[in-house]
């Protein structure tokens, strides 16, 4: 039976500690990446049985698939996409890194170490299938510049956002010169002023 079969109160037990070990694991992956991070370290911050690690996520890869895909998700949440004011969007990702720099550092874990865990993870992928989509409109409507394709365009700001490799690892030090930059070079990528206006490029 699974552990979180049992009845109301079991179910609303076994979030709360699956919540929990994810937790731990955002703060044990961010510091030591998949490969120097270790279950019972997990488990016990958690206050968790480390068997329950095993119950919930599988294995340790599919723990950090799982802590990959809940925080990147919690980005989309909490950074509303905005193809009419690009640059706009880019600082508010940028902000949201910069309030929260562990994210940063799972990314670049994953980068490293679980390369094909993000393009595996069907959420993430509808959440930027999505963004692509919303982009390819605005672009259909001349709201951005059509130089680059959608998808394209949306890696190169995500890119921008996240900053260049050698401070992207600490991104509680990320200035405002920085965010001023950020927003300068996605109003060049996307033709919109870094105001936000949209671009009307061969619009009267």
């Amino acid at each position: 039976m699974a552990p979180d079969a049992v009845g109301p109160r079991s179910a609303r037990d076994a979030a709360a500690t699956r919540r929990r070990i994810l937790d731990a694991a955002t703060a044990e992956f961010s510091a030591l990446g998949l490969a120097g991070a270790r279950t019972a370290g997990i488990a016990e911050s958690a206050g968790a049985n480390q068997r329950m690690i095993y119950a919930y996520f599988g294995n340790k890869d599919g723990l950090f698939d799982a802590v990959l895909e809940h925080n990147i998700l919690l980005v989309q949440t909490a950074v509303p996409f905005d193809p009419t004011d690009l640059p706009g969007y880019a600082q508010r990702v940028f902000d949201f890194y910069r309030a929260n720099p562990h994210l940063v550092r799972l990314e670049l874990w994953q980068t490293l170490q679980r390369t094909e865990s993000m393009r595996s993870s069907p959420l993430i992928r509808s959440a930027l299938e999505h963004k692509v989509a919303s982009l390819e409109q605005a672009q259909a409507a001349g709201l951005v510049s059509a130089v680059l394709p959608a998808a394209r365009l949306l890696d190169h700001i995500l890119t921008l956002a996240h900053g260049h490799p050698m401070d992207a690892g600490d991104a509680a030090t990320w200035t405002d010169v920085q965010r001023d930059a950020l927003a300068a070079a996605v109003a060049v990528l996307t033709g919109q002023p870094a105001g936000g206006r949209s671009y009307s490029a061969g619009r009267d």
